[in-house]
This record gives structure tokens, C-alpha cells and sequence, in this order.
């Protein structure tokens, strides 16, 4: 293409008006779209987004030495602040000190909740804490010397101690013991169990972490070691180890052999610790107990003496008849906490009324009574004496206010807040002292997880150097005079009771079902042990309802791995197999009965087969199958039962498509045929032999080759004479 530039000096063109205004407006409005979008942008980068949730700042206070002040000491109070989502700049804090002290437990629970009705303090202390960044903590110590004049004169009591700082308070208090009278009496009941789970058992690996030197486990012998503490022992976890046999981990087995050498008395909580006072709502007589942990041990463990089992002190397993096979340990083995206390129950702290007690009671006998723990916070008119009976039953009261504050501390990682609960609980010990005079005072530290080794010596220490008091052990205190009292009525947990009944009525099922099996313990003992660990008391709430629901649904699964698979079917035969499928998903083989039962005279069949399905797989079943002579379809049930007759997964109907006269028709088109060439062949013959005894005797035969007859006198000579043969000289012939 050519371009032709204008000649120079020519006039440039001009456009139009109209164009040139369009074009205005053209561009004008492009720079509006560009610009729109970035001030949309600028707009939106401007606005603050929403931030997270403010968290406020605490402030916490814990007083030196658990809050014990003896005359001549000077009062010494930690105080933390924790900034929150803001830092906080350096603040004045005051300490401040009550001249009156707290008479009961009611009114120190109500300064430690922050109501300070009726109750006054003085300033005796000041100082300052540094500025605090967003998420951290800082400390400071707040002193009043001995000789100071708000300390003069306190007579033994609880004194309420509060700081501020920024706007906040924290309340703490102070105990001035009485060194005077004799001591009394303290016993502390202390758990020894695992975090809560659904599987009947823990495994190894879950074992190896527990039992390690910074496990949990190991954590909560380290602190009973060396105190009077009662334990009170989940068998469930010796039974986990001791199954394992020579596979359990060593550190495991090493914790079970220091258990089984600590000098503290115990007693065994139920299975899992589980809920023993809504078992006995849901109908029970008395509490679960496991049946068989068969199904979690392996031959290849228990060939040999395995060191996990060794560690039991009592039963010792019973010998192998034949060597060479595995030498399982029994149930008593199993579950062994060492020597200990017999029918001795905990039940979860408010759940237990009188009619627990009672139920409880008549499982005791006159050599080993039963003893049921109840909390003072059961007690009609709130009695704190240990010492305590319920309609004959020994019922050994544990202080709720004192055990609550233990149980605090226990779970506090942070020292000032651990501090905090250490003083309030010598504070409700100082209380009862002063209540029950020199009748025993029973703790305990309820059940908890993430507990660490410091927080729980040091909760455990407070009771063996709480001023005035005395260790003891729980049996003492049920074993001495005892006072009758009456239980309120019991916090009653409806949901959980209908959890129970539910997973009584599967438990039962799975009995049923389990008569498949050459061991039926293989998998009612599996059972048992799930539903005691699924009611565990440490469930509770929404985590409650998922661990009984996941529980359940795990039973449905277990009903429904063995079913049968089939497909409909044709007949084409007077007799044939039906060949279905029996499937296993269970670890163990099973042994089934097979029942088959057709709807229509026209199909007989073998009612009842026995079958052994493999574990873990498809079996092929054969059933024989006669057909009478008619033609249709015929729909066939087909059932599985347990050889005592309980029914076994869904039953199914396959049709079965009927032609049992093809193979007659075949047999006899076959005959007819045969027939039919046979006798074709005998005629032909018949006539080609006919045709032949016709014809003249000189008649040419047809060739049989293409090629004729050859006429005996072609070669020139005569028949000769049959006479003629008389004459020949026998020495005459002719020899060739």
C-alpha cells in the first residue's frame, strides 16, 4: 500500500464539531472508568478491617509459702499481670489486708469469687508493675515486714488479701494457723488414670508417651512418690501393658513395676473408670466389670515369659499344656493393681444418693465391707465429718470445697495462679480443722488431665506440710467410728443414663451375634471394655453424646461385617448349585448356617448350610439345587445364622429363573437324532444289499474306481477245465 503525505504547507484537515465533541466525551468517560475502580481501592485499603476479639489483661495474686503467715513472718504477695490484646504501661499496684477474718466456707468462697460484701481491707503495701506488651505477663512482689503494725495481733484465721493494679482485683487469702491442740487427721485419695478415650484399651504407642519420663503417667507416680496418698487406680491401664506381653514397651513395663512397688495404699476404680452410679440408674445390680481381653493379646507375645506379665503380683498365669504354644495370662492377671483394698467405689462427685449407697453396700461382704466416697457437698445440712455412714454403708466423706481447690492447682501451669489456688485451698483446711476438731478431714484430687509433674508436687505437698494436720490413710478414716448422715438427692445426668441402657441393649446383641465366633470373647470382651471406657467419668457434656454415638456406630458396623452376596440366578439343569457369597470383614473366621428357602414347589433345595467363612475375605458357598419340570422364576430367601440360631446380617431374595426341561428337550432332540442316523444307515444298507442279490450273475458291476471288470479270457486263453486238473503230474508243473 502507498502512503501519500500532503503537500507541504497544505492546510491539516479539521474534523468535524460533532466528532470532535464525541471524542471529548469518548475520553473523558474512559478516564472515569479507570479512575473508579483504584478509588474503590483507595477507598477500600482506607477502611480498617475488623479486628479479632479484644481479650482483657488478669491480674493474679498468690501469697508466699501457700498463704501460711506465722507470727514473726512478714507477709510477702506475688502479684501477675497479663496484658491481653493491649499492653499496658507501667501501673501502681496496692496490696491491701482484712483485720477480721472469714468464719466459714461460704463466705471464703465469696471473697475468692470477688464479693467482698461484709468484708474490709486495709492498704499495707504499694508498687509498681513495668509496662506489659499485648500477650505477656509481668510480676512483682509486694512485701509487709513482720514489725509492720498491720500485722500485729492476727489470731488464727483466714484473712482475706486483695490486690489491685489497672483497674483490676485479685483476692487471695492468708491463714495464721493455731499451733496449739492436737493434730488432725488428713487423708488424701489421689487418681492414677488416663485422659479419656472410646477404644477399650491404649496401645503401644500411646502407652510408650505416657510412660516416658515426661509422660503423664509417669508424671502422677513421680508426685504420689514418697506421700501417704491413697491411689485409686484405673486397671485398665496395667491390663493395657500386661497384654502387649513381650511387645509392650519397656518404659511401660518399668512404670507397671514401680506401681506395683509403691508402699501407698489403693484401691481399683471399674474399668475405665467408668460411671458407676448411672450403670446402677440404667438397671444394673451392680457395676461392669471386663470379661475377657483375649482379643488384644497376640500368640506370638505370651511364647515366652513376657516381663509385663511377670510384674503382676498375683494370680500368676496358668502353664501351657503343650510347649511351644502361648501361655495367656487370666483376667485377674490382667487387671492386678497389687495389693489393695476391696470394694472400695468412687462414683463422680454429686452423682452418688442413697440408693447408690445402698446398691453398692450389699456387694460388700462381713470380711471386706463395702466403702462408697461421697462428696460433703452430698451431705444433707452439709456435715463434713469423714467418718460417715449411710443406712450401715460406709460412706467416707470427702471435703468438696478443699478437693475443688486441689484439683485447681493441679491443673494451673502458671505459678502465681497455681499459688492462688494452693492458698485458697489451705484456707477451706484451715476451715475445716477448726470445724471437725480432731475428727479425720478426707481430701481428694479429682480426676483431670494435663496435669504437670510441678503443679501436682506441689498440690500434694500442701497436704503433707498443712500446719495442724496429721497424714493419714482412706483406711482409717473408713474404719473408724463412723456417724449415720443423709444424702441429698443426686445430680442426676438423664442423658447419660439413656446412653447406658442403649449401650446394655447393643452389648446384648453383640452377644447374640458373637456365637459365630469359636471364641465368642474375642468380641464381647472387646465390647465390654468400649462401653466401660465410652462411659468414663471424665466424658461428659457434647464429648459425652460423641463418644457413646461413634461407639454405636462402630457396633452397627461390626453387625453388618458379615452379610451375604448373591445375585439372581438361572437354572438351566434338573439339579445345579446355588453359588453365593459369604462375606467376613471380622479379623477371625466364623461359622455360619446358611438358610435357604424358595418360595414355589418347583425349586427344592438344601434348607440349612454350613459354612466356615475365612477372616477377612469371601467365601463361596455351594448349595444344591433340584428343579422339578416347569418353567418360571422362583424368588429364594436367603438368611445366615449362628449356629445357635441367632439371625446374621440382612436376609436377601435372589430369583431364580427356572428351565429345568432344556436339558430333557437337549436329551431327547439328541436321541432323536442318533436314532434318526441309525436307522438312515441300516436302510441304505438294507438296500444296497437288495440291489445286489437282484442283478443277473454276468451283469457288470458298476466300477468301483473308474475302471471295468476284467474279462477273464483278455489274455487268449480258455477257461480252463476243472477235470483237466486230475491229469496234471504234480512233478510236470511248471515252477516259476
Amino acid at each position: 500500500m502507498t502512503v501519500t503525505s500532503p503537500p507541504s504547507g497544505s492546510p491539516v484537515p479539521r474534523r468535524p464539531r460533532t466528532r470532535r465533541l464525541l471524542a471529548t466525551l469518548a475520553t473523558l468517560a474512559l478516564a472515569l472508568g479507570i479512575a473508579a475502580p483504584a478509588t474503590a481501592a483507595a477507598a477500600a485499603e482506607a477502611t480498617p478491617s475488623p479486628s479479632a476479639s479484644a481479650s482483657p489483661a488478669t491480674l493474679a495474686a498468690a501469697p508466699a509459702a501457700n498463704g501460711i503467715l506465722r507470727s514473726g513472718d512478714s507477709l510477702s504477695v506475688v502479684a501477675t499481670l497479663s496484658a491481653g490484646s493491649t499492653g499496658t504501661t507501667s501501673t501502681p499496684v496496692a496490696l491491701s489486708l482484712g483485720r477480721g477474718a472469714l468464719t466459714d466456707d461460704a463466705a471464703l468462697q465469696r471473697w475468692l469469687s470477688g464479693d467482698a460484701t461484709g468484708v474490709s481491707v486495709q492498704q499495707v503495701a504499694t508498687g509498681t508493675v513495668d509496662a506489659t506488651s499485648s500477650g505477656s505477663q509481668t510480676t512483682t512482689t509486694l512485701s509487709v515486714p513482720a514489725t509492720d503494725a498491720s500485722l500485729a495481733g492476727l489470731a488464727a484465721g483466714v484473712y482475706p488479701v486483695q490486690v489491685t493494679a489497672a483497674g483490676l482485683s485479685a483476692t487471695s487469702v492468708i491463714v495464721v494457723p493455731a499451733d496449739t491442740g492436737a493434730q488432725t487427721p488428713i487423708a488424701l485419695v489421689v487418681p492414677i488414670t488416663a485422659a479419656p478415650m472410646t477404644r477399650g484399651l491404649l496401645t503401644a504407642n500411646e502407652l510408650a508417651e505416657l510412660t516416658a519420663v515426661d509422660g503423664a503417667l509417669s508424671a502422677q507416680l513421680d508426685a504420689v512418690d514418697g506421700t501417704g496418698a491413697t491411689l485409686a487406680v484405673d486397671p485398665a491401664i496395667p491390663a493395657a501393658i500386661r497384654v502387649l506381653g513381650s511387645a509392650a514397651p519397656p518404659t511401660a513395663v518399668a512404670w507397671l513395676q514401680r506401681l506395683l512397688g509403691l508402699p501407698n495404699d489403693r484401691f481399683a476404680l471399674q474399668f475405665g473408670d467408668s460411671d458407676i452410679a448411672s450403670q446402677l440408674r440404667a438397671g444394673l445390680s451392680g457395676p461392669l466389670a471386663p470379661t475377657s481381653l483375649q482379643t488384644y493379646m497376640s500368640a506370638a507375645d505370651f511364647t515366652q515369659p513376657a516381663p509385663a506379665v511377670s510384674a503382676a503380683s498375683t494370680p500368676d498365669p496358668s502353664p501351657a499344656s503343650t510347649p511351644g504354644q502361648p501361655t495367656y495370662p487370666s483376667t485377674a492377671a490382667l487387671l492386678d493393681i497389687g495389693t489393695s483394698t476391696p470394694n472400695v467405689y468412687w462414683p463422680a462427685t454429686g452423682s452418688a444418693g442413697s440408693d447408690t449407697v445402698a446398691a453398692l453396700g450389699a456387694l460388700g461382704s462381713a470380711d471386706d465391707p463395702a466403702h462408697v466416697l461421697v462428696a460433703s457437698t452430698s451431705v444433707a445440712g452439709g456435715a463434713r465429718q469423714a467418718a460417715a455412714a449411710v443406712g450401715g454403708v460406709s460412706t467416707p466423706v470427702y471435703d468438696a470445697e478443699v478437693s475443688r481447690a486441689l484439683a485447681d492447682a493441679a491443673g494451673q501451669n502458671d505459678a502465681t495462679f497455681r499459688g492462688a489456688s494452693l492458698a485458697a485451698a489451705q484456707g477451706y483446711l484451715a476451715l475445716a480443722r477448726a470445724t471437725t476438731g480432731a475428727q479425720p478431714v478426707l481430701a481428694v484430687l479429682d480426676r483431670g488431665t494435663d496435669r504437670s509433674r510441678v503443679s501436682l508436687r506441689a498440690t500434694l505437698g500442701l497436704i503433707a506440710t498443712a500446719p495442724g494436720f496429721a497424714g493419714s490413710r482412706l483406711a482409717a478414716v473408713a474404719s473408724a467410728p463412723a456417724s449415720e448422715i443423709t444424702l441429698t438427692d443426686p445430680v442426676v445426668d438423664d442423658a447419660r443414663v439413656g446412653d447406658v441402657g442403649a449401650l446394655l441393649d447393643d452389648e446384648q446383641v453383640i452377644d447374640r451375634f458373637a456365637t459365630i465366633l469359636d471364641q465368642p470373647e474375642l468380641l464381647t470382651g472387646r465390647e465390654r471394655a468400649e462401653v466401660l471406657q465410652v462411659t468414663n467419668i471424665s466424658w461428659t457434656g457434647d464429648a459425652a453424646r460423641q463418644a457413646v454415638s461413634d461407639h454405636r456406630d462402630a457396633t452397627r458396623t461390626t453387625l453388618d461385617s458379615v452379610g451375604i452376596l448373591s445375585s439372581d440366578f438361572r437354572l438351566v439343569s434338573s439339579s445345579a448349585p446355588l453359588r453365593p457369597w459369604v462375606r467376613n470383614d471380622l479379623p477371625w473366621p466364623v461359622t455360619v448356617v446358611l438358610s435357604v428357602r424358595p418360595d414355589d414347589a418347583r425349586l427344592r433345595v438344601q434348607p440349612r448350610t454350613t459354612v466356615d467363612a475365612q477372616a477377612s475375605a469371601n467365601t463361596r458357598v455351594e448349595v444344591p439345587v433340584e428343579a422339578r419340570i416347569a418353567n418360571g422364576e422362583v424368588s429364594v430367601d436367603l438368611q445366615l445364622f449362628s449356629p445357635t440360631g441367632e439371625p446374621i446380617g440382612q436376609p436377601q431374595a435372589v430369583d431364580v429363573e427356572v428351565r429345568a426341561e432344556w436339558e430333557s428337550i437337549g436329551l431327547i432332540v439328541i436321541i432323536v437324532l442318533v436314532v434318526a442316523f441309525l436307522s438312515l444307515g441300516v436302510v441304505r444298507t438294507v438296500a444296497r444289499r437288495r440291489r445286489a442279490a437282484a442283478a443277473p450273475p454276468d451283469a457288470a458291476e458298476p466300477p468301483l474306481d473308474g475302471v471295468g471288470n476284467k474279462d477273464p479270457d483278455a489274455d487268449g486263453r480258455g477257461a480252463a477245465d476243472p477235470e483237466d486238473d486230475e491229469h496234471i503230474d504234480p512233478e510236470q508243473e511248471t515252477r516259476p
